[in-house]
């Protein structure tokens, strides 16, 4: 089996990749006028989008988020603060709760609300209109209940009239309405409800020569919107700082938004935080209304007693007495105190309307471990509430504070209980203690014992008093000094440059896109070609060599359009077969006489190449034969003019004359030069095949290789019968001829299957039919400035190809131009189609 000795070493690579680079360079240069038009298409489409989109920029903030955990100044204290310190533990839950506090559509849409940002204002332009903020000449808005209920947005335009006034239309649920008004403010009524109108108190901001447009949206739907445009992250995980970010068309809009929403969170967060310093403000006013009274009553007792009893003084030996007790009653007054103090507070909790609330605190509790836990309590009950105003109550972070506060509750309330029946076992010990001093004074005066109580009374009432009095100003004290949760570190600010859209990257794109267009259309037509364009698609087919490529030939040459190989000239056509020539030189030993030449279907050339072929034998001085063995359809002698008469090979076949004399009569000298005959098929017989396997066919090729020098055979095509595969057997190599934009791809299958079964002997290629000013076939055979050297036709029609093979009564060349028409490249005639 012959290797691939004539193709490149390029091609040999480039059949090894499934990756051509060479073809797409091809493909590039041969179609440049594409990619030209595609890619300055693209990128005036990137102009035009640059030219008209509305910039986008960036609008960037830092926010330091103070944390109130009670746990946290606890951990500092530990050990466990130094491994937050080192990273190894955080503690950012709370931080994280905050921030999406922060990013809640609640707090967006009382921003909106806020600034009115639901609607939106702008000029009317030609390509796309000029957004207005803060400056539109009119102002417009609705009540908050229309708002809440708007189903579709309302669109207003306004134009001033000339004689004075304003012509307003627009459009609410899908109806249109039109009203003109002489002055504003005025009201206009929608299906959506009333639209209140009102210049702009800035008197810069005026009418031009355009229509203003102004857009009314439902502003939980413009909060989702301006949600989406914002972010905000944590700018590390060790910190509470967080950083804002809002993209929008206009800079003040987005600083003006972020600022609102931080303060939106302030305002929630301090009324949140004062939410507990209210609760015992209410609860402290309370008890100092019951304890005032209660102390007016004990000091009208001591009065009304005194008076009653005449008392002045007390008396002076009883003085020392009463020191003893003094100790006691100071302790009797302390624990009484608390016990008031932790019997209010345990009805306080044990109220059913006060579960879930926050329990008033700093009320001068002397247990530490009591204020230790109604703090942690008041601390995730207002952690709750927060997340209540974000989350509804089946939310997963809601029950969890749920259920750490109904953790905490049962335990407030065992402590409250514990804590009072500790202070009343006190009481009671320094009760009797207290007995035994008074006991002493059995001997004093009656009235001066109910002096004593009285004023034991009157004393723990103004002590309780005074208690009070000084916490509610403490609480004053702490509710005008509430600081704002968040922090601005860095104040919104942004870019100078839009960050959208991207010129370089808009113009990368519209390059890759340009680019890609013709890529995608050369690579669709690629996969939808049945038919080989050149020596590519056959080294893609096969792996037979292409001995060489036969370009299109032009003028006629003496009205023999086929014989383009002229003795005395030197032109394309004869260089194209001198190459053909030597190559074949290559493929056939010198004793080797006798060349098959054939293709799959028919009009492929190969009559065309055979006879060319042998003049170009003949012209170097070789003595050279043609033999018509294509018995069905013959054409050697309409080719080369000749009038054989009954002579031919037919005739040698079926007579019973083998002498070679009879012989020689068959052959006829082809009046183009003394070196070249011909054996013409001669008449047609009945039996085609019986006469190919007959032995006077190898006989009379036995003595053709003595007679000489090559013997080139032209047979019918293997496609379509069986005759070729019989003759193999007489020749020493075979040329397989197909054809430029015709030769289907689907044919190789069959020259693959006779190459690996062996039944044709050195089997070669020859690309016939290259048309270098379509210029398809990129600069591969480097004869793109030539041009043509005329046009080499054919000899007739070929006719329908007999009734043998199943291939029907129509011409094939009359097929193949229907489906090709008229090429101003090739004449149909020209390429043996008929052969």
């Amino acid at each position: 089996m012959p290797n691939k000795t004539f193709q490149t070493n390029d091609a040999v690579e480039e059949q090894g990749s499934d990756f051509n680079y060479r073809e797409i360079l091809d493909a590039v240069i041969l179609h440049w006028h594409w990619f030209a038009i595609s890619i300055v298409g693209c990128l005036f489409i990137a102009f035009l989008y640059l030219r008209y989109k509305a910039p986008v920029y960036s609008t960037g903030a830092e926010v330091l988020i103070k944390e109130e955990d009670p746990y946290k100044s606890r951990m500092q204290g530990s050990a466990l603060a130094d491994f937050s310190q080192l990273g190894i533990l955080t503690n950012s839950n709370g931080f994280d709760n905050e921030v999406e506090i922060l990013s809640s559509k609640t707090l967006a849409r009382r921003a909106v609300t806020n600034l009115k940002l639901y609607v939106r204002y702008a000029f009317d332009g030609t390509v796309r209109d000029e957004e207005l903020y803060r400056t539109s000449p009119i102002l417009a808005d609705m009540s908050s209940v229309d708002l809440d209920t708007l189903a579709m947005p309302v669109f207003l335009e306004i134009k001033p009239l000339q004689e004075g006034g304003y012509h307003i239309e627009g459009e609410a649920l899908e109806e249109r309405f039109e009203a003109d008004v002489k002055t504003l403010p005025v009201r206009v009524k929608t299906l959506s409800g009333w639209v209140s109108l009102r210049p702009n108190p800035d008197p810069t901001c005026v009418f031009d020569d355009r229509a203003l447009r102004i857009y009314i949206y439902r502003p939980t739907l413009m909060a989702e919107a301006f949600l989406e445009a914002t972010s905000i992250e944590p700018i590390s995980k060790m910190t509470t700082i967080a950083r804002i970010t809002k993209n929008d068309t206009q800079r003040q809009r987005a600083e003006d938004y972020m600022n609102e929403l931080i303060r939106v969170y302030n305002e929630d967060a301090n009324e949140v935080k004062n939410e507990v310093a209210l609760k015992t403000e209410a609860f402290v006013n309370k008890r100092i209304k019951i304890i005032d009274a209660e102390l007016g009553t004990t000091e009208s007792d001591l009065e009304m007693y005194k008076k009653r009893n005449q008392l002045v003084d007390l008396m002076s030996d009883a003085e020392a007495a009463y020191k003893g007790i003094e100790n006691y009653q100071t302790q009797q007054i302390e624990l009484q105190t608390q016990m008031l103090l932790v019997k209010s507070l345990k009805e306080y909790v044990e109220n059913p309307t006060n579960y879930m609330e926050v329990i008033p605190a700093n009320l001068g509790l002397t247990d530490q471990g009591l204020n230790s836990i109604i703090a942690e309590y008041n601390a995730k009950v207002v952690d709750r509430k927060r997340l209540l105003k974000t989350a509804p109550e089946s939310s997963p972070v809601v029950v969890s504070a749920t259920n750490a506060i109904a953790s905490l509750y049962p335990g407030i309330r065992h402590s409250l209980s514990t804590v009072y029946d500790n202070l009343r076992v006190q009481k009671r010990n320094v009760d009797e203690q207290y007995d035994l001093f008074v006991g002493r004074l059995s001997n004093a005066p009656t009235q001066e014992r109910v002096l004593s109580d009285i004023g034991r009374q009157q004393s723990v009432k103004a002590a309780l008093y005074q208690i009070l009095l000084q916490k509610r100003e403490e609480n004053a004290i702490s509710l005008a000094s509430t600081v704002d949760k968040a922090q601005v570190i860095d104040a919104p600010e942004s870019t100078i440059r839009p960050i959208s859209p991207k010129k370089k990257l808009v113009a990368l794109i519209a390059l890759v896109i340009g680019i890609a267009i013709p890529a995608g259309l050369i690579y669709l037509l690629n996969l939808l070609r049945y038919r080989i364009e050149g020596r590519n698609d056959i080294e893609k087919l096969t792996d037979l060599a292409v001995l060489s490529d036969i370009f299109v030939a032009g003028e006629l040459k003496d009205g023999k359009s086929a014989i383009v190989v002229r003795e005395n000239t030197n032109d394309m056509m004869e260089e194209t077969f001198r190459s053909l020539r030597t190559n074949l030189g290559f493929v056939m030993k010198k004793s080797e006489k006798v060349l098959l030449c054939t293709s799959v279907i028919p009009g492929e050339g190969k009559t065309f190449v055979s006879t060319n072929l042998a003049m170009s034998m003949a012209l170097m001085g070789r003595k050279v034969l043609v033999v018509g063995l294509d018995i069905r359809k013959p054409r050697l002698a309409k080719l080369f003019g000749l009038v054989t008469g009954h002579h031919g090979l037919t005739t040698y076949l079926v007579g019973e004359d083998s002498s070679d004399g009879f012989l020689r009569e068959q052959i006829f000298n082809s009046g183009m030069h003394a070196n070249l005959d011909v054996l013409p098929v001669g008449l047609i017989p009945p039996n085609p095949g019986e006469l190919i396997t007959s032995e006077r066919l190898d006989d009379a090729f036995a003595r053709f290789r003595e007679w000489y020098d090559m013997v080139i055979v032209d047979t019918p095509p293997v496609g379509l019968v069986s005759d070729t595969l019989l003759l193999g057997r007489l020749a020493d190599a075979t040329l397989i001829v197909c054809r430029c934009d015709y030769s289907l791809k689907r044919n190789f299958n069959i020259v693959n299957t006779i190459h690996q079964e062996g039944k044709l002997p050195k089997m070669n290629l020859v690309l016939n039919g290259v048309d270098l000013q379509q210029r398809k076939y990129g600069y591969y055979y480097g004869y793109g400035n030539y041009g043509r050297y005329g046009r080499y036709g054919s000899y007739g029609s070929y006719g329908g190809y007999g009734n043998y093979g199943g291939y029907g009564k129509e011409s094939h060349a009359s097929k193949s131009k229907s489906r090709h028409g008229s090429s101003r490249y090739l004449r149909e005639d020209h390429f043996d189609d008929k052969d």
